[in-house]
């Protein structure tokens, strides 16, 4: 092998390695970007107040950002939340979101009580009971000389509807398959239900 084929030969496997080395510094930085574009989506999200509506103008609903985490994240700063999906035996990789909901509920009761009595040891007491409810909860109340007892059933329904925005080419052209931001809305379908506060937490794979 004369020196020209060997100066060839250096040259080609300089060029492949110089190739190489520039893939492999591609895929970093295209990975550090997404480190960086997911790092301050999430900030924003932690900036921005939870988003409060009305719909049909008695229902409450919320809308939130997602938050994007890793597995080791959200063991970090959602411990208690974590704690209680490992006691569900669920694996952080078949994981894909959480969310977490806060709710209110203030009823306003009014009812007409009526005389009745209740027989305890064969004596018979006399009390005043009430009854109030509807749709979405249940009150009953049983009053004597001596206690008051009770109980209250509420019910309440949520609907989760998540929306997702993808990036597009150059910022406006076709849709990628990539994930720009990620929305949840909440409603309560219960009227006397007040949502508080609403996360929404998606999994970084």
């Amino acid at each position: 092998m004369d020196v020209r084929t060997k100066i060839e030969l250096g040259l080609a496997a300089a060029f492949v390695a110089a190739l190489l080395l520039s893939a492999v510094q591609c895929g970093q930085i295209r990975s550090l970007r997404g480190e960086r574009d997911r790092y301050r989506n999430n900030t924003e999200t932690l900036l921005s107040d939870v988003e409060k509506y009305r719909v049909r103008d008695s229902l409450s609903a919320a809308r939130v950002q997602a938050l994007e985490l890793t597995a080791k994240e959200y063991e970090r700063f959602r411990a208690e939340d974590a704690a209680l999906i490992k006691d569900l035996r669920l694996r952080n990789k078949d994981l894909a979101a959480v969310n977490k909901t806060q709710l209110e509920t203030i009823i306003e009761l009014r009812s007409a009580p009526k005389d009745t009595v209740i027989i305890r040891d064969s004596i018979q007491i006399p009390a005043v009971a009430v009854h109030c409810g509807d749709a979405w909860f249940d009150f009953d109340g049983l009053l004597t000389a001596n206690e008051f007892t009770g109980t209250l059933a509420n019910r309440d329904s949520l609907l989760l509807a998540e929306t997702i925005r993808y990036k597009r080419f150059l910022g406006f052209l076709w849709r990628t398959k990539k994930v720009e931001a990620r929305q949840l809305d909440c409603v309560s379908k219960n009227p006397h239900s007040t949502i508080l506060g609403i996360e929404h937490i998606v999994f970084e794979k």
